[in-house]
Order: C-alpha cells, then sequence, then structure tokens
C-alpha cells in the first residue's frame, strides 16, 4: 500500500498525465468512474491557471488569439507549475517562455509585449510609498551632490524593447478599438511605469532618461546616472529631469554615500 506522500505525488503527477494511471486505481468510484474524477480535478487546474495568465497577459491573448492562448498557457503551465494555490505571481517565467518559443520567429516581439504586462502587473500591486522632497537636499553641499543614491518608488518599473510595445499595448488592451498596422521597425520604446494613484501610468522616456533611471535603479551615483544620460545627449539637464522625475513621484528617497545618511521629506542631515 503506498505512503499518504506517494500517494499524493501520483496525484498531482496523474493530474498533468492524461492517463493518470498510477493513482486512479486508488480512487474510490462511489459512482463515478476514477478517470472521470480525475478529469474533474484535471480540467479545473487548467482551467483555473489559463484564466489567472489571461487576466495577467490579455494583450498576448489578444494577439494571438483564445484558441492559441489556451494551447500556450497548457504548455507554460507543464514547463512552470504554479507552487501555490495563490496564481498572482505564476506569471513571471511567461515572458522568458515566449522569447524561447518565437525568438526565432516573425513573433520574437510577443516576449517584449508580455514583458510589458508584467511589468504593469508589478506596478499595479507593489507597495505604495511617499514621494521624494526635494527640500531634504538642502542641508547638503552642491558639491557632494554627485554621490547621491536614490530611492525609487516600489511601483516604479523600467522597460526597454527594440520593437514600438507601447503602441501595440495600447492598439491591443480591452478598451481599444483600434485597427491600423504597426510597423515593428517603426522605433524603439523606453517606458516607465508609474502607479501615483491607483492607475498605471505610461511614460516614454528618452534615451538619456532612460540611461539616468536606469543608472540610479542600479544603484549607481547620480554622477555615473548623469555621465550615463549625457553618453546619449551630451546637453541632457539634470536639474530639469531630476524635478520632473520627483514630480511624478518616482523618487522616494536619497542616500549620500559618503555621510550614509538617509535622506527623506523628514528626515535631514544634521
Amino acid at each position: 500500500m503506498p505512503s499518504l506522500h506517494e500517494l499524493q505525488r501520483r496525484f498531482a503527477a496523474a493530474l498533468f498525465d492524461e492517463a493518470g494511471a498510477p493513482v486512479s486505481a486508488a480512487i474510490r468510484a462511489d459512482g463515478i468512474d476514477p478517470v472521470a474524477r480525475l478529469d474533474i480535478y484535471r480540467t479545473q487546474l487548467h482551467a483555473a491557471f489559463e484564466r489567472s495568465l489571461a487576466l495577467a497577459f490579455p494583450v498576448i491573448e489578444r494577439l494571438v488569439g483564445s484558441n492559441c492562448f489556451k494551447s500556450l498557457a497548457r504548455e507554460f503551465q507543464a514547463k512552470h507549475r504554479s507552487r501555490s494555490g495563490d496564481l498572482q505571481h505564476i506569471g513571471a517565467p511567461f515572458a522568458a517562455f515566449l522569447h524561447e518559443k518565437f525568438c526565432q520567429s516573425p513573433y520574437a516581439y510577443f516576449s517584449d509585449v508580455a514583458a510589458l504586462e508584467w511589468a504593469y502587473q508589478e506596478s499595479m500591486t507593489a507597495a505604495a510609498a511617499p514621494a521624494f522632497d526635494l527640500s531634504a537636499l538642502q542641508d547638503i553641499d552642491p558639491a557632494d551632490y554627485a554621490q547621491l543614491h536614490f530611492e525609487f518608488h516600489p511601483a516604479c518599473r523600467l522597460f526597454s524593447s527594440a520593437y514600438p510595445v507601447l503602441d501595440i499595448w495600447r492598439a491591443n488592451e480591452g478598451s481599444s478599438a483600434a485597427t491600423e498596422s504597426i510597423d515593428l521597425a517603426s522605433g524603439r520604446a523606453r517606458v516607465l511605469l508609474l502607479r501615483p494613484a491607483h492607475v498605471v501610468q505610461f511614460h516614454l522616456l528618452s534615451a538619456a532618461s532612460f540611461a539616468l533611471l536606469a543608472a540610479l535603479a542600479d544603484d549607481l551615483t547620480l554622477g555615473a546616472a548623469l555621465d550615463a544620460a549625457q553618453n546619449a545627449d551630451a546637453a541632457y539637464d539634470l536639474g530639469s529631469a531630476l524635478r520632473h522625475f520627483v514630480t511624478l513621484g518616482v523618487l522616494t528617497g536619497a542616500t549620500l554615500q559618503e555621510l550614509s545618511g538617509n535622506l527623506s521629506a523628514s528626515t535631514r542631515p544634521r
């Protein structure tokens, strides 16, 4: 007689195996054929997974069609089974899965669309945080500004693609009735995602602004981030850019490397 653990292992395996033979012999019929009982669980398992994935990636579902999306979801589920009853996080590897599947095809852009959709999901569910108050820098010697490290709002995400992915997203999200074709070679998308209240916003960035924020997000100093921005645009206006991103709510705090002082709207170095 197999142990409870072994029966549970076989049952889980049978849900992904149409035959279900290893465990069906241990299931009481009780008016319903054991294989039919397994089919009920199997159907619900796949249906719940597909629904959760479709909620996270509605644009991908619209691009490929409902039937194709169901097939993709089943294949994805077989490779990335959920380890939790909470299906909120199952989509994290979906963009990488699509990249592996379509990278050598005309649909290579699917993975970037999925990556943008997942960034949207992460931004939507991230924690709230107060915006940074620039007055917290008043007691810092301007000569030390280059050593500042900035903290990002938890709901802030940076996204870059060689394809016009934001245009694709907007043309295929639920409320859109757009019918025009989008030229995949029409330009790179550099996108900042924010959630200042309850709605995620998309902001297209210049190459210099993206380089600045990407460097700051990697915990580089403000001086190093400015160098990265000016490599893209030698005339980049750092002061104006910082004020803009603070106003948007991208930044929530700063640390001066030399003083190890945490700067925020309510704390300043003395």
